[in-house]
């Protein structure tokens, strides 16, 4: 199992085992049970461990796509001179091609143990998760069945990983701004709201404020302000969420950042006294 899957799992159980913790100490000292915080936790702790290994996957699976023009790009200069594409990749296994240098080293291993090209990039890639990486090692059993004009194949699909690498890298530096502006956006939101929190709404609930006119002015403040601080943490999440979404269209990429922002919500509410 991937440790952010084991990452997931353990915050789970450790999410459940606060809400239990919580609900016996308020049952114990008679504290009232906060609905907003518990949930608010319950979040954090699972969002921030499986996104911390996420990120981390992530890292690694990307610089392994990164590196894949570079392998190519070698395997085409040893098949230059009419070298077979299998004494290639066993020469190319010698350099580093960071976290792609395991997959490239596993394959050299099985070619010299007799196994045939076609057979020992038969799971290229595979074990990565990289439609990328997996399309290089067909191409590569493609050229070597072809037996001709290998190294202008391999060059070519170098050329073409490396613009695909470019065009990643493109978007991802215009997410950046996205992400940025949205962060800047939730920064000015929490400060309306803590402004709403400290100064306008107390004073409210000291004039005896009632949403229907009648008395109980207090209670009815309470209500506004739990509403605004569940805006405020939805949007926490929310913002994190969508950053990830729009960086790779993947949900879980911003589960880190979701959980980072939940946590700075919930603690300068904490220490607000309105949670």
């Amino acid at each position: 199992m991937k440790l952010k899957f084991k990452a997931l799992v353990a915050g789970y159980f450790a999410s459940l085992v606060f809400i239990i913790m919580y609900v016996i100490i308020s049952i114990s000292y008679g504290i009232a049970f906060n609905y907003l915080l518990s949930f608010s936790v319950f979040f954090i702790i699972i969002f921030i461990p499986y996104g911390f290994f996420d990120s981390i996957e992530m890292k690694k699976f990307y610089e392994s796509e990164r590196r894949v023009p570079d392998f190519l790009r070698d395997l085409a200069e040893y098949t230059t001179f009419g070298m077979p594409i299998s004494q290639a990749i066993v020469r190319t296994s010698n350099a580093d091609y960071g976290p792609l240098s395991d997959e490239i080293k596993r394959v050299a291993s099985l070619i010299s143990w007799g196994l045939p090209v076609e057979d020992a990039l038969a799971d290229f890639g595979k074990s990565m998760g990289s439609d990328n990486v997996i399309r290089a090692g067909k191409v590569i059993v493609k050229a070597s069945e072809s037996g001709s004009n290998i190294s202008d194949v391999m060059t070519m699909v170098s050329d073409f990983n490396t613009q695909m690498q470019l065009l990643r890298n493109q978007r991802f530096s215009e997410m950046k701004n996205y992400t940025m502006v949205m962060l800047i956006s939730f920064g000015v939101f929490l400060f309306v709201i803590l402004a709403l929190d400290v100064d306008f709404l107390p004073h409210l609930g000291a004039g005896g404020f009632s949403l229907g006119g009648g008395s109980g002015g207090p209670t009815n403040v309470s209500t506004i302000e739990q509403i605004f601080n569940i805006g405020l943490l939805v949007q926490g999440g929310g913002t994190g969420i969508l950053s990830g979404v729009l960086r790779d269209g993947r949900i879980s990429s911003g589960a880190f950042l979701a959980g980072i922002m939940l946590a700075v919500s919930v603690v300068i509410l904490a220490m607000i006294s309105v949670v």
